[in-house]
């Protein structure tokens, strides 16, 4: 559709261990529309990272690809040759990555790997991809980028590093940029900071962007809408303001409960915990991945698995507890 700039249907990426087949990415559907935040949101090992690794094409092995589609501006990545999509990487569809240090080549300056980014896609000569990455680096407030295009990757701190990675995700103008947790490493002045680079950027330069975390503050904040991933797949999904106001399925009602809220001076905050621990991938539970930890599962929970069913308007939800109550509602 042409609204949609990015579609993902039915997407499965396993990874073969000797412990069995880890279904990391398991029949997940999403669109990314233009212009617009897409929040995914859910605990380590949800398969947050796998799906956006998918889309870039980049699965590190074992794991590969079995089924689904991906289709970016109307076009399959799926059935693109390699050499095609080296192409569309870093050009139309980037990634800024969780780690810039283990992402940031360490012998080359961060100056260089920019303007090599501007010369590999866009076809720059060198001074001018010297001079539009230095102005890059200007952009994302960076200090002294003269200087600091020099610098190599070990002599920046973690919030400058990052700065190097957003201005390399954006130098070729993407239409696409998924952000793999780009604060998780930072305390909490520079997080600030970067979020909100990544708002203005995401404005001014009308940017679509993948954000993955497991912090609904931060998503709260960015997105326009969420996708709530849990072992694997989608289990809901909304407009951010929906999600908020009213989360359908229990693990989105555990996050939320997680979070820490403003309190009386005088009342201690006591967070609640959700139980247990996100279940193995190669061995999943029966019916809902979820019912060992669900504080409201019933037997049907444990015998059948639930599909991902609009129950209002905008708002899709994977519980069989969420869809009689709203079919009792209606």
């Amino acid at each position: 559709m042409p609204d949609q700039l990015l579609s993902i249907d039915h997407l499965a990426t396993h990874l073969e261990t000797t412990d069995g087949i880890v279904k990391a990415v398991n029949d997940v559907s999403l669109t990314v529309t233009p212009g617009r935040v897409l929040g995914l949101v859910g605990e380590s090992g949800c398969g947050k990272t796998m799906t956006a690794l998918s889309v870039m094409r980049i699965v590190p092995p074992p794991g590969r690809i079995v089924g689904g589609a991906i289709r970016f501006q109307g076009v399959d990545l799926l059935a693109l040759p390699e050499r095609e999509m080296q192409r569309v990487r870093g050009r139309r569809i980037a990634m800024i990555f969780q780690e810039p240090m283990t992402a940031l080549n360490p012998v080359l300056t961060v100056g260089e790997q920019i303007a090599e980014m501007l010369r590999y896609h866009l076809g720059m000569r060198r001074g001018d991809a010297r001079s539009r990455a230095i102005e890059l680096l200007r952009q994302v407030g960076v200090p002294s980028p003269d200087e600091r295009y020099r610098a190599y990757p070990h002599q920046l701190s973690g919030g400058l590093r990052q700065r190097v990675m957003i201005a390399m995700a954006i130098s070729c103008e993407p239409a696409l940029i998924f952000a793999d947790e780009p604060t998780t490493a930072l305390d909490v002045t520079i997080q600030a900071q970067i979020l909100d680079l990544l708002r203005r950027l995401q404005r001014e330069l009308r940017l679509s962007v993948v954000l993955i975390s497991h912090d609904l503050g931060v998503i709260a904040q960015m997105a326009d809408e969420v996708a709530v991933m849990y072992a694997g797949r989608i289990v809901e999904q909304s407009s951010t303001a929906t999600l908020f106001n009213e989360p359908l399925h229990p693990y989105t009602q555990g996050l939320m409960k997680s979070l820490p809220r403003r309190a009386p001076r005088d009342r201690r905050q006591r967070l609640t915990a959700i139980p247990g621990s996100v279940p193995q991938l190669q061995h999943l539970p029966s019916g809902c991945a979820f019912h060992p930890r669900c504080p409201v599962a019933i037997a049907r929970c444990a015998a059948d698995e639930p599909a991902l069913k609009s129950l209002a308007p905008g708002h899709d939800a994977r519980c069989w507890v969420a869809e009689a109550k709203y079919a009792q509602a209606v």
